[in-house]
């Protein structure tokens, strides 16, 4: 992969009927400068990615956390109603809509997090396409001014 520095220590022989040497080293330097911003953008959006990721990990571990308890209330209440048939159609009513509630709110949540998981994924795909379109622009400019 070519680098900034690459590009900065690029030097090109010299001709009788060469190019400005002083348009030539603006430039490359203009190139240089632009592919440091790309290299940092690209740095600060795989941040993001991994960030993304880690929330991601977390969500998941909630939502686990979440049917685990589910599980043990909904075994808790079949213990209850073994024991207590008077109390048993109340008890198993409100787990019911806690459970409901909390299985929606969790289906909710993880939704929204693959949404963002995907739109991340698409934003990093977006920048990796425009960034190898202006990579191959640029090489393509810069081959172009070698030829001539």
């Amino acid at each position: 992969m070519l680098t900034p520095v690459d590009i900065q220590n690029k030097h090109f022989g010299k001709s009788m009927r060469g190019y400005s040497e002083v348009e030539v080293e603006e430039y490359m330097a203009l190139i240089v400068r632009s592919m440091e911003e790309l290299i940092q953008i690209n740095i600060e959006n795989t941040a993001k990615v991994l960030d993304y990721e880690k929330q991601l990990e977390r969500y998941k571990a909630m939502e686990r956390t979440i049917n685990d308890a589910m599980i043990l209330a909904q075994k808790t209440s079949e213990d209850m109603i073994a024991h207590a048939n008077d109390k048993a159609a109340h008890i198993v009513a409100r787990a019911e809509d806690h459970a409901k509630k909390l299985i929606d709110e969790a289906n909710l949540e993880v939704l929204s997090i693959i949404k963002k998981h995907e739109e991340a994924k698409h934003a990093l795909q977006t920048f990796q396409m425009r960034f190898k379109v202006l990579v191959e622009h640029q090489l393509k400019t810069l081959e172009e001014t070698m030829e001539t």
